[in-house]
């Protein structure tokens, strides 16, 4: 009797250790999951989760990636092969500085570098007579969510869209990056 008894008990320590050890490396070292829906589906779900008050938007439009200059005047960048999809919205009014972009990458490896580049060459002055004052790009797995606007709509329009962003896609990885 007292051997199955200590018999039982082993196993049950080494199941547990197992299983504790398992949770452990995964958690750990677990990828994001990619997103699995189309960027409009996400840019409607952003709007859903934060929503917006400004003048009549566009909404999760096409960014034509045949062309760089499009690549340019929405996110800075010109190198479209590391791109593979991207959308916009903005103001239909020329006289709003906002601007969300939501991007899917070819190589999850090349994540920061993009968004490092967009932070340091987008134009925050592309609408006439008004500036962004506010930028922040964040990822998760093959995703860069960009959002650059006037302050003045909104102290926490920039960061709650991150956070609806992260709502949405469950995770962010690498670090936020933000000005103003």
């Amino acid at each position: 009797m007292k051997k199955i008894t200590a018999i039982v008990l082993a196993a049950l320590m080494l199941f547990t250790l197992a299983a504790c050890g398992g949770n452990n490396a995964t958690n750990g070292n677990a990828a994001p999951a990619v997103y699995e829906g189309t960027l409009s589906s996400l840019c409607t779900k952003m709007y859903e989760t934060n929503p917006v008050e400004l003048m009549v938007m566009t909404e999760g439009a096409d960014i034509d990636l045949s062309d760089p200059a499009n690549l340019e005047y929405y996110l800075g960048i010109t190198n479209t092969a590391d791109i593979k999809e991207a959308i916009f919205s903005e103001t239909m009014m020329g006289s709003q500085a906002y601007s969300l972009v939501l991007v899917r990458v070819n190589d999850t490896a090349k994540v920061e570098e993009i968004k490092k580049s967009i932070l340091e060459n987008v134009n925050t002055r592309k609408w006439i007579c008004v500036e962004a004052n506010q930028i922040r790009v964040a990822s998760s797995a093959d995703l860069i969510m960009f959002i650059m606007l006037d302050s003045s709509f909104g102290e926490t329009i920039a960061d709650g869209m991150v956070e609806a962003f992260k709502t949405n896609v469950g995770e962010l990885t690498g670090e936020t990056l933000s000005k103003g």
